[in-house]
């Protein structure tokens, strides 16, 4: 989806932490609005470069920006040297300063395409800045910016850019959701990114029109999972696969990725949850077709990610089904992850790849019997 600058859930019941995945950036239009003579431009461009094909997790952290800059709790960042994170910071402040004040010069009723497009950009640096950091409230400022955005932005006259907007509400709302555990916050994400899709006809959007129903998939899939709701599970994997129509390898490997190990996440969820062999079944070679489009060496985080997600559905399938080399393989690849992230310095990591090593080891000694 164009016309944002942020990460893409990444579902991970493997390791069983909220994880986003910054594929590619297109923050063009958000430089264009700044006058090229401003010291601003360039550094915002490179502040902004600097946190594509990242991961990072989405977890309370920092509240203001300098705090976030200063925080060693980091996944994976190119930005990840202080005096970089820092520099971006404040970078990010005066950029949000900059459109602040020509917020204060842009007439709504001359031109609110301007306006509009003045508080959209307003809220995608705010929500960065909320998304990366785990700050509720830039992310709460973020919202207000994209609803007053809404006020000049229309489906009836503006509908392309009514649903970018849309779909950035519906960025922050869910990002909310994860980092507060609210349903009601995951609840309305679903609701407007349904929206958003409405706004994206599949013939002049493809891309943004698959995102979006991404998006839908990935929420549906976080509610089905935290009410243990079968039905919504199995209206996430409708979705998801509807997506893959347009999402291919081809157009973007790594939104393919993403797309695909979702998809399996949430067969996954609903085979556990059903006690379903056949779902949990079906996950794993989804699993590997990802894995395989996946170099350990150029993307070695989502390498793990996905391959602790197969483990667990392997573990799953194991207890679902009485399989012990089923169980002995999950002990394996759970023993992969985990070395990875000990020759990385993760231990957080690490120490989550070991507990789920030592559970498959007990299937084990329990199906052995």
């Amino acid at each position: 989806m164009p016309h944002h600058l942020y990460a893409e859930t990444l579902l991970t019941p493997g390791l069983e932490v909220p994880i986003a995945w910054r594929f590619e950036n297109d923050a063009s239009y958000l430089i264009d609005l700044l006058d090229e003579d401003s010291p601003v431009r360039g550094a915002l461009s490179q502040a902004i470069d600097r946190y594509g094909s990242t991961f990072f997790e989405l977890a309370a952290n920092k509240e203001t920006l300098i705090e976030w800059a200063n925080s060693e709790n980091t996944l994976e960042d190119a930005a990840d040297v202080r005096e970089l994170r820092l520099g971006g910071a404040h970078v990010f402040q005066q950029a949000i300063e900059l459109f602040q004040g020509m917020q204060m010069e842009a007439d709504k009723e001359q031109d609110p395409a301007k306006w509009s497009a003045i508080h959209h950009n307003i809220g995608d640096v705010m929500g960065l800045i909320g998304q990366r950091s785990g700050s509720s409230h830039f992310l709460e400022q973020a919202a207000m910016s994209y609803e007053q955005a809404l006020e000049a932005r229309t489906l009836e006259q503006t509908p392309f850019e009514w649903a970018c907007t849309q779909y950035n509400l519906g960025v922050v709302m869910q990002t909310l959701g994860q980092l507060e555990d609210d349903t009601g916050f995951l609840k309305q994400a679903a609701d407007i990114y349904k929206q958003a899709s409405t706004g994206l006809k599949r013939d002049e959007h493809p891309e943004q029109w698959a995102s979006a129903l991404c998006s839908v998939g990935n929420v549906l899939c976080l509610l089905g999972t935290h009410r243990k709701g079968a039905r919504t599970l199995e209206q996430a994997v409708v979705v998801m696969r509807n997506a893959m129509a347009e999402r291919t390898p081809d157009k973007s490997t790594y939104g393919w990725a993403v797309t695909q190990n979702n998809l399996a996440a949430t067969l996954q969820a609903l085979g556990k949850h059903e006690e379903d062999i056949q779902s949990l079944e079906e996950s794993i070679p989804i699993y590997d077709a990802t894995l395989k489009a996946l170099a350990i060496d150029d993307v070695p985080m989502m390498w793990a990610m996905v391959t602790a997600n197969r483990a667990a559905a392997m573990h799953a399938l194991a207890a679902e089904s009485d399989h012990v080399e089923m169980a002995l393989m999950a002990v394996s690849e759970f023993e992969k992850v985990a070395e990875l992230f000990a020759n990385a310095g993760m231990e957080k990591y690490q120490q989550l790849a070991e507990q789920r090593k030592d559970q498959s080891k007990e299937l084990v000694k329990l199906l052995e019997v």
